[in-house]
């Protein structure tokens, strides 16, 4: 009688085969570019100080709080020497080079991190208490060294003199603190990503949207007018809409390319984490079943075509909802004819920004009311079953 074996399939659902899957990859690659971006894009647009504060500084080091490092490590070199060498730090560079030694930082900690993960809790634990003895080194033995040898020479006297020898560290903390401004969320984004950590990816969202936030604070008139830190505010004016054929202005491009960015970066980073969690919950004689892997196939194609589609219905839609009001106007004008529908239009009021928040909130009214007319699940139903048709 001969038996048939049953053909074993090329690939399977385990883990460690997963993670070199050019899906998985993909995601994970997105997410790391539209991080680097977005680092990008945020120091262009919130990494400067005003004009009026750099000429009050008279040519010596200054430092106002904006998303940049390398003014907050010159001033601090101004007090000591940087432990951590220059070109690590960035000092002495510009533009895209001053971004290229603390990134190799971040990936060598990125892939040390990994590496460390997949050794298990005991080198993990063993790691943790080495760098704990290595700081308690570093706070205690310049202490004690001075100390005693201060009594050596000098006789018995009281520690409280040599009080400041335990902040010896505190020069090297500062230069990690200014690093952390700008790439604290890059190294915890770039964890998160490669070591497939939520709380991680969120909190790299979370901190940019924080910048984003106190920027906006502080660059308010009546509080930088009480306490001028040297901000460089974004223009009150979103400007004349001049990119992809009068659609949208260039800062309002800047600032929506940094939200969709931001967008790709969490949800492909989350992505990867969700599908490689639902292959590791899976009993492990299913991750060699065919159907199984099919199934796992479909989910994650499906779920990159939705993302490109999405992102990209997202940032049009958005577009849209920014100019509704000159399209509303255009539309009357049209219909009447009318010398207020011209008057409207060049009004500043609607280039301000309070201006477009309205714009789009008309835009989500329309939107939202034209579900009773427009049968908007049954329309994207069908679409999605006819992209179904075409894969298969």
């Amino acid at each position: 009688m001969d038996i048939v074996e049953k053909e074993k399939p090329r690939e399977t659902l385990h883990i460690p085969l997963l993670r070199r899957k050019w899906q998985i990859l993909t995601f994970q690659i997105l997410s790391t570019i539209s991080l680097l971006i977005v680092m990008i894009r945020m120091n262009i647009l919130y990494g400067s100080c005003t004009e009026e504060f750099i000429l009050l500084a008279e040519g010596s080091a200054y430092w106002c709080p904006a998303y940049e490092h390398t003014r907050g490590l010159i001033w601090l070199s101004n007090t000591h020497d940087p432990l951590i060498p220059n070109f690590l730090l960035g000092i002495g560079q510009s533009g895209l080079s001053s971004f290229s030694g603390p990134l190799i930082l971040c990936i060598s900690c990125t892939v040390s991190w990994s590496y460390i993960l997949t050794k298990g809790e005991k080198l993990q634990n063993d790691i943790k208490k080495a760098a704990g003895i290595i700081l308690a080194l570093w706070v205690f033995v310049p202490f004690l060294f001075t100390w005693i040898s201060s009594m050596a020479f000098n006789g018995p006297e009281w520690p409280l003199k040599h009080f400041g020898a335990l902040f010896s560290p505190m020069g090297f903390f500062l230069e990690l603190v200014f690093l952390g401004v700008v790439f604290a969320p890059i190294l915890a984004g770039l964890m998160g990503i490669w070591g497939l950590s939520r709380r991680l990816i969120t909190w790299a969202m979370g901190y940019f949207l924080l910048v984003i936030g106190i920027h906006a604070i502080l660059t308010f008139e009546e509080i930088s007018g009480a306490f001028d830190l040297g901000l460089l505010a974004l223009p009150s004016q979103i400007g004349k809409s001049s990119m992809f054929g009068g659609l949208i202005s260039p800062l309002a491009f800047d600032l929506l390319l940094i939200s969709i960015l931001l967008l790709i970066f969490l949800e492909s980073g989350l992505a990867a984490i969700t599908h490689l969690e639902y292959a590791m919950s899976l009993p492990e004689g299913s991750k060699n079943d065919i159907e199984y892997i099919k199934q796992f196939n479909n989910v994650v194609n499906s779920n990159l075509i939705h993302l490109v589609v999405i992102i990209s219905l997202t940032s049009f839609t958005t577009m849209l909802a920014l100019q509704f009001d000159d399209l509303l106007v255009s539309f009357v004008g049209i219909m009447q004819g009318s010398q207020w529908s011209g008057q409207v239009q060049e009004s500043l009021e609607l280039q301000m920004t309070y201006g477009k928040v309205i714009s789009a909130s008309l835009f989500m009214l329309v939107v939202a009311g034209m579900r009773y007319i427009i049968p908007w699940q049954r329309i994207f139903g069908y679409i999605e079953m006819n992209i179904n048709n075409l894969r298969s």
